[in-house]
């Protein structure tokens, strides 16, 4: 498909199959897919301030005045500094987390990475700019049945078609999280952003099943996620916490993994990196 993908429910303008997304697009996803969760804040402020400015002037009170500019400020600069963390998170400065993830792995030269993801092929994109001589597999593993439990989540699926244009990255789609790849087939496999959204249980169990059975011996896993934490809260507000924590992350790739290392972006992402047994 070469068409521009646009799901009729979206004003977002969809990707093009074979064109990359420019880091703009991105970060401008990333503010679409979180407009429900602005428009919920922004009814809580709204549902204190106006009627604090409404007793101000009614009742001449002018500490309730100011109380509602000083709550409308606020409101504003918190908005300010989310769509500024998202940029960080989302847009040019990102791959500054996946460089630094692939080094925190070890992971360097002609190799084979499986990234595994839920729709997105921003990852793809990225790990080929930093690993210039790799192959991306870019799998798709999103099979949870239903709708998903993020809004969001179906949003970025609506928006972003496959990747044809790069040579590097051959996309593909999982089958009820059994990958279609072989077996110690890859040097690194990387998760993302959004593996937080596959159920625990069975389905994440399973997802990291797989990424062991097409991982050489001594091959490295990735992963990058949101952490659960002040910084956090105040990009993305109270819908992060139904992310995975860092010390559950930690846990969940010990028991899998060895020597799982772990580092801090300044971009408030979580990285971390472990040895295939």
């Amino acid at each position: 498909m070469t068409k521009a993908h646009e799901a009729t429910t979206h004003w977002y303008p969809g990707t093009v199959a074979d064109k990359r997304p420019t880091a703009w697009w991105y970060w401008g996803r990333a503010v679409y897919v979180s407009r429900r969760d602005y428009w919920r804040i922004t009814k809580r402020f709204l549902a204190v301030g106006i009627p604090l400015g409404a007793i101000g002037v009614l009742f001449h009170l002018p500490i309730a005045f100011k109380a509602a500019l000083a709550l409308a400020a606020l409101g504003l600069v918190l908005l300010a500094y989310s769509l500024f963390g998202l940029y960080r998170m989302y847009g040019h400065p990102g791959v500054r987390y996946i460089r630094r993830l692939v080094e925190l792995g070890g992971v360097k030269g002609k190799v084979t990475v499986a990234d595994l993801h839920i729709g997105t092929y921003r990852h793809a994109f990225l790990l080929s700019d930093v690993l210039p001589e790799a192959t991306i597999q870019s799998v798709d593993c999103w099979n949870v049945e239903g709708e998903p439990a993020e809004e969001a989540v179906q949003d970025v699926r609506d928006l972003e078609l496959p990747p044809t244009g790069n040579p590097r990255i051959v996309a593909s789609k999982a089958h009820h999280f059994s990958l279609p790849l072989p077996d110690t087939s890859c040097d690194a496999v990387c998760f993302g952003f959004g593996t937080h959204e596959i159920p625990t249980g069975g389905a994440r169990e399973k997802l990291f099943s797989e990424a062991t059975r097409i991982l050489r011996r001594g091959g490295r896993v990735l992963l990058f996620e949101h952490g659960w934490d002040a910084h956090n809260y105040v990009i993305f507000g109270p819908v992060i916490h139904h992310v995975t924590k860092r010390q559950d992350w930690d846990k969940f790739l010990r028991e899998r993994f060895d020597d799982v290392k772990y580092a801090r972006s300044n971009q408030a992402v979580d990285l971390f990196a472990g040895t295939s047994r």
